[in-house]
């Protein structure tokens, strides 16, 4: 420590704290590199609220979109994004706004920006949301962006209208429906074929029903005539002397 005076009757005491200031760094870097590891602990055992928590806290917006992106990977998206933003105190939720609009201006992480903001107006009361400070601002800058985005994929959806279209007028589609009528009235026919063909081998075999039994009935009857003539007068017999 050393003590400076002037003119002005001032006297400044300087005391050496680089030391100190070393040690306090230290100090918050350990401490960051421990929450940073629990933060990762956290989305280890699926805890993303917490992790969140501590995303926000060291202040770490890139880790904290690949957090959101990870919950868009999992099963049930809505339920773990609503716990996720629940817990979200106001200064946090305008940290948020202000990355989701940091992130909506970017074609890599628009469609993420534009699921939290949706999870956010879904999950958050429009009036705890409104007591954010400076909100007004932010969403302002997040409309112009938000536009743009919404008219590039209405494009997107009319232009997916053009492939039926083209496939309408080569006539690949109609195709198809030809081809299932025609297995269908092929299918049709030959139930037909085989019915005329049943019906016809059913006339055929009543036919030598009948055949059989007209054959039967002449040899019964010339049976019954040979009998009638077995049964008649003996023959004049001659016999000379």
């Amino acid at each position: 420590m050393f003590a400076t005076g002037g003119g002005d009757a001032v006297v400044n005491l300087w005391l050496d704290s680089t030391a100190a200031d070393k040690e306090e760094a230290f100090r918050e870097e350990d401490e960051r590199v421990l929450r940073g590891q629990t933060m990762e602990n956290a989305v280890q055992d699926g805890d993303f609220s917490k992790a969140i928590q501590i995303a926000f806290d060291l202040n770490r917006p890139r880790k904290l979109f690949g957090l959101f992106s990870e919950i868009c990977r999992k099963k049930y998206v809505s339920l773990q994004m609503e716990k996720a933003l629940c817990d979200l105190g106001h200064e946090q939720l305008r940290f948020l706004f202000e990355y989701a609009r940091e992130w909506n201006t970017k074609p890599k992480m628009c469609h993420i920006a534009q699921l939290v903001l949706f999870q956010v107006f879904n999950s958050i009361s429009p009036s705890v949301i409104l007591e954010v400070k400076g909100i007004g601002e932010v969403l302002e800058g997040l409309i112009p962006y938000t536009q743009r985005h919404l008219s590039r994929i209405d494009r997107v959806v009319r232009s997916t209208y053009l492939v039926d279209y083209t496939l309408s007028g080569m006539g690949v589609v109609e195709a198809d429906v030809d081809d299932t009528n025609e297995d269908r009235k092929g299918s049709g026919e030959d139930k037909e074929r085989d019915h005329v063909q049943n019906n016809d081998e059913a006339l055929e075999e009543t036919s030598l029903t009948k055949k059989r039994r007209s054959s039967k009935t002449g040899n019964t009857k010339s049976k019954k005539q040979r009998s009638r003539g077995g049964t008649s007068a003996p023959a004049s017999i001659s016999v000379e002397a």
